[in-house]
């Protein structure tokens, strides 16, 4: 085997690369660096399709509910504006925060009115009396509510339904509002009488605890100038009663219950709205805030 002058093989020798092969086996600038961070326009691009997402969501949230709301109220608008166009006016009411109180205040009122009238039958249960009194008295509101309710409406129903039905309704009601006062009127009478003069028939009855023979005989006597006055006062309850039912209510069965849903559907769609405009400006701001801090 033959070797160079230096001593060495020729298999030995190593090949020195030249600078044109080293720079063909360089990694490329781009690999070996780390990648670019996004500039600022593609920062706002990506801020922006984020906004939008956002305002989309809050859009598929409120949208159904809004497009339904619109649409029951479109609804009862219709059916408004047929029944003002008929009537020619507008709807006539009062709250019902103060009608039905105003009510209740008046059967409470015939508590004190008509609570003798069943001590006859309770007198070892003066609760039991009251709540039956409180009983009485919210019926006989009731009464004088279903007939101001006819009254005012009267005039409407006498032109689609049979008249003679209307009117024998309200002497029907009538009949039931007298006879009830009447009743509690002669028994309250008749424990009175027992209370200042008590006869003998009477007194024995209710010291023998026969309260239904005692209520027979209080029955029979009769109204006298008490009883009279005593049904006088229950009537007039009721006739307040019958008056608020008839001015506070609208003529037409219909017009109140309608103008009262197209007021609730109003501030229904008023509130849901103010909902979603926050909703939108919370995502608006926070959209300027990034935005502001990008352009800083």
């Amino acid at each position: 085997m033959s070797t160079d002058t230096t001593g060495r093989s020729p298999s030995s020798l190593q090949v020195v690369p030249g600078q044109a092969e080293l720079k063909a086996t360089q990694i490329p600038d781009d690999e070996q660096l780390p990648a670019v961070p996004p500039s600022s326009s593609e920062q706002a691009q990506i801020l922006e399709r984020q906004f939008a997402r956002r305002m989309e969501a809050v859009d598929t949230r409120w949208s159904p509910r809004q497009t339904t709301l619109r649409d029951q109220l479109h609804h009862t608008n219709e059916i408004w504006d047929d029944i003002q166009a008929s009537e020619e006016r507008q709807p006539r009411y009062s709250s019902p925060w103060f009608y039905w109180p105003f009510m209740v205040a008046l059967a409470v009122a015939e508590v004190p009115i008509n609570r003798f009238s069943f001590e006859l039958f309770f007198q070892e249960s003066p609760a039991v009396a009251l709540l039956v009194s409180f009983l009485v008295g919210g019926l006989l509101v009731t009464l004088a509510h279903r007939l101001g309710m006819m009254m005012c409406r009267f005039g409407y129903n006498k032109k689609r339904k049979n008249w003679w039905g209307e009117v024998l309704q309200i002497a029907a009601v009538v009949l039931l509002i007298v006879a009830l006062a009447y009743g509690v009127s002669i028994l309250r009478q008749g424990y009175l009488a027992f209370i200042t003069q008590p006869e003998m028939g009477f007194g024995q009855a209710l010291e023998n605890q026969e309260y239904g023979g005692a209520a027979i005989m209080a029955l029979k006597g009769g109204l006298g100038l008490d009883g009279w006055i005593f049904l006088l006062i229950n009537l007039a309850v009721v006739a307040v009663g019958v008056s608020a039912a008839y001015f506070c209510h609208d003529p037409h069965p219909d017009f109140e219950r309608v103008d009262r849903k197209k007021h609730k559907l109003e501030k229904q769609a008023a509130k849901m709205q103010a909902k979603r405009a926050d909703e939108e400006a919370v995502e608006k701001r926070r959209f300027a805030n990034q935005m502001r801090r990008l352009g800083a």
